[in-house]
């Protein structure tokens, strides 16, 4: 049975463990990658997305058919990325609801799903959504690389 590796940060210098289903632990192995996660052994959401976040303000619409009927909402994007977006509306949207998301500016549109639970917050509920396919020019920026991180993490 092959031992999973966690990289667990500590302050300033990352240390790596091994751990087996054994309640030892052994350090690692340089042949194996470790993951990064906290200490309660969660990814660090970094490590887990797909394409690089970032926080932008856009206007948009959600077309969608709620109970058979057609619905549209004004929403604003609070982050994006080649993936989707994370916007903000005024209620809440059922997992895995099917959706159109329609660009203020450039009224394009791209179908996508809500991917987590929408989270209810001050100024309106938080609804992550996901692109059907990724859509890397639907926001019009340029993202940073995949392998870009902060200076001071």
């Amino acid at each position: 049975m092959r031992p999973n590796t966690l990289n667990i940060k500590t302050g300033k210098s990352p240390s790596t463990v091994t751990k087996s289903s054994s309640a030892s632990t052994k350090p690692s192995s340089s042949q194996e990658k470790p993951e990064a996660v906290h200490a309660k052994g969660i990814l660090v959401a970094e490590e887990r997305r797909r394409s690089q976040r970032v926080l932008l303000r856009v206007r948009a619409c959600i077309h969608v058919a709620l109970h058979g009927q057609p619905a549209t909402y004004d929403v604003t994007t609070l982050s994006v990325n080649n993936h989707g977006a994370l916007v903000v509306m005024e209620r809440s949207l059922p997992l895995d609801t099917r959706l159109v998301l329609e660009h203020g500016s450039t009224r394009e549109r791209v179908a996508c799903k809500v991917s987590r639970p929408a989270r209810e917050m001050p100024e309106g509920y938080h609804v992550p959504l996901e692109f059907d396919s990724p859509a890397p020019d639907f926001w019009k920026i340029a993202f940073p690389p995949a392998n870009w991180r902060p200076d001071d993490i």
